[in-house]
C-alpha cells in the first residue's frame, strides 16, 4: 500500500512538472557551489554511500548543506542522513545501531565516537490518515518527492547526494542562501502549527544567520508563540540549549525578547513584569562570556546558563523578602524553579545545580568569612564565582566583595598548585 501510494505520489509530481504546473527539483555540482567533496564528513558520507550500495536511496540533508554554502566562517557539525530506507531496513544494515524515537523514529548509527542520525524518508499524508493518531501520521514514510514539503525552511531542505555529487534542490534553498533569506516551506501558519518547535527553529536561524524573514512570518511567529506551551517541556529544553550553545547566544537572546518569547517559555517574566532593561548588561555580559568559551571549544555549562536565563525572576522574588536569611532564600529558590519548569523541563540534577549556584550568589553577597580551601576548587563553585563576578560588573557593591574573593579564590589556588609541587 505504501509502495502504491508512493509510486501514484511520484506519478503526479512529475506528471505537473512535465506540464509546467510546478518547477521541478534543480540538481546542482559540487564544482558549481564551490563544495569539495573533502566538506563533507567522511566517515558520514561512507554511512550514506553504505546505504546506496544496499539499494537504497540516500542523502546527507539539511543544515550541514547550508553552513558549508553560507562560508563565513560556520562550521557545520550535524551531518544528518535521510533515505528510502525503512529503519528496521536500516539497522540490518549497521549491525551496532539502534532505533529510537515514539513521534518520529530515527536510527542512531554509530561512526567512530560520532553518532550519526538517519532518517526514512517522511511522506505526504495520504487520504483519511486524519483519522489516525499523530503517532501514525507522524511515521508515515514516503519518497525525495514528498519529504522534502514536511520540512521547515527551504535553506533547510538541500539533499546530497554523496555518489553522483551534486546538491538536489526542490524549494529554491540555494538560491534563499545567496539571498540570504529565510524562507518557510509552504504557509507559515500551517507549518508553525504542524510543530510549533519551528518558531523557535526560525529565531535560532535568524541569530545564526543574519538571514531577513518575510514580516508575515514575522507576525506570525509572534501571534502564534503561545503554542510552544503545547510542546513536549523536553524537547523545549533540547531546543532551547541549541539556541544558547552554538556561538550566537547573545544574538538569541535579542530575537527571544525581540519576539515576546521569553515570558511564554518562563511566565514569571510576565506574571512579575520584569522589565529586561534592568539586567542588560548582564544579559549581555553573560552571553558574550557563553560565546567566547563556545569559540575556544571549552565546556559549556547548562546550569551557569539557565541560572543567568531565570536569575531576573528569582531576583525579584527575593528582593520582596522582608528580611535575606539561608532558610527564605532556599524557600524562593525551590518556588521559582519548580514554577519556571510548568513548560520548559528542568531535571532534578539541573535544578539542583542551579540552587548552588544562585544559593551561592546569596553566600558571596553576605558571607565575610572564606571558605575552606577545598570549596575553592570545585567546579560547582568556579561556575558561580564567574556569575557572580560578570554581575559585579554592573554593580559597585558587589564589586567591592567580588575583588575580596578573588584574592581568597587566588590564594587557594596558589596554595593547591605548590602543595602538588612539593609532592
Amino acid at each position: 500500500m505504501r509502495f502504491l501510494w508512493n509510486m501514484a505520489y511520484r506519478g503526479v509530481f512529475y506528471l505537473g512538472v512535465y506540464v509546467n504546473a510546478w518547477e521541478g527539483p534543480k540538481t546542482y555540482s559540487l564544482k558549481q557551489l564551490k563544495l569539495n567533496p573533502k566538506d563533507f564528513n567522511a566517515r558520514i558520507a561512507d554511512v550514506a554511500l553504505k546505504l546506496q550500495k544496499h539499494g537504497y536511496d540516500a542523502y546527507i540533508v539539511g543544515g550541514s548543506i547550508r553552513d558549508l554554502l553560507l562560508r563565513d566562517g560556520v562550521v557545520p557539525k550535524d551531518f544528518d542522513i535521510v533515505t528510502s530506507a525503512l529503519p528496521q531496513q536500516i539497522k540490518k544494515c549497521f549491525s551496532r545501531s539502534r532505533i529510537i524515537g515514539k513521534r518520529f523514529r530515527i536510527v542512531h548509527v554509530p561512526v567512530g565516537r560520532e553518532v550519526v542520525e538517519v532518517c526514512t524518508f517522511r511522506g505526504a499524508t495520504p487520504w483519511l490518515s486524519w483519522c489516525f493518531s499523530d503517532r501514525y501520521r507522524n511515521n508515515i514514510y514516503g519518497s525525495i518527492e514528498q519529504d522534502v514539503w514536511r520540512r521547515d525552511f527551504s535553506c533547510n531542505a538541500l539533499y546530497y547526494d554523496v555518489k553522483n555529487a551534486n546538491v538536489v534542490d526542490f524549494t529554491g534553498g540555494v538560491q534563499d542562501i545567496k539571498n540570504k533569506k529565510l524562507a518557510v516551506i509552504g504557509t507559515c501558519k500551517a507549518r508553525f502549527k504542524d510543530d510549533p518547535v519551528r518558531m523557535l527553529r526560525a529565531l535560532r536561524f535568524l541569530a545564526k544567520t543574519n538571514f531577513r524573514m518575510d514580516s508575515s512570518c514575522q507576525e506570525e511567529i509572534k501571534r502564534q508563540r503561545r503554542w510552544l506551551r503545547q510542546v513536549s517541556k523536553d524537547r523545549l529544553l533540547l531546543e532551547l540549549t541549541k539556541l544558547f550553545n552554538q556561538g550566537h547566544a547573545y544574538a538569541s537572546f535579542k530575537a527571544l525578547v525581540d519576539y515576546d518569547y521569553l515570558g511564554t517559555l518562563f511566565s514569571g517574566y510576565e506574571r512579575l513584569g520584569i522589565k529586561i532593561e534592568n539586567y542588560q548588561q548582564l544579559f549581555k555580559s553573560v552571553f558574550h562570556a557563553i560565546d567566547l568559551k563556545y569559540q575556544r571549544n571549552q565546556r559549556l555549562s547548562s546550569s551557569f546558563l539557565f541560572a543567568a536565563l531565570l536569575w531576573p525572576i528569582f531576583d525579584t522574588h527575593a528582593n520582596k523578602l522582608n528580611k535575606k536569611t539561608t532558610y527564605s532564600v532556599k524557600k524562593v529558590i525551590y518556588r521559582v524553579l519548580k514554577f519556571e519548569s510548568r513548560y520548559v523541563a528542568i531535571p532534578g540534577k539541573l535544578q539542583e545545580a542551579i540552587r548552588d549556584l544562585w544559593m551561592l550568589q546569596f553566600l558571596l553577597e553576605t558571607k565575610e568569612k572564606p571558605f575552606s580551601e577545598d570549596r575553592y576548587r570545585q567546579p560547582r563553585f568556579q561556575v558561580g564565582y564567574e556569575l557572580f563576578c560578570l554581575r559585579a560588573k554592573h554593580n559597585e557593591v558587589l564589586a567591592e566583595k567580588a575583588i575580596m574573593w578573588q584574592s581568597q579564590f587566588e590564594s587557594a589556588n596558589t596554595n593547591h598548585l605548590s602543595g602538588q609541587t612539593d609532592e
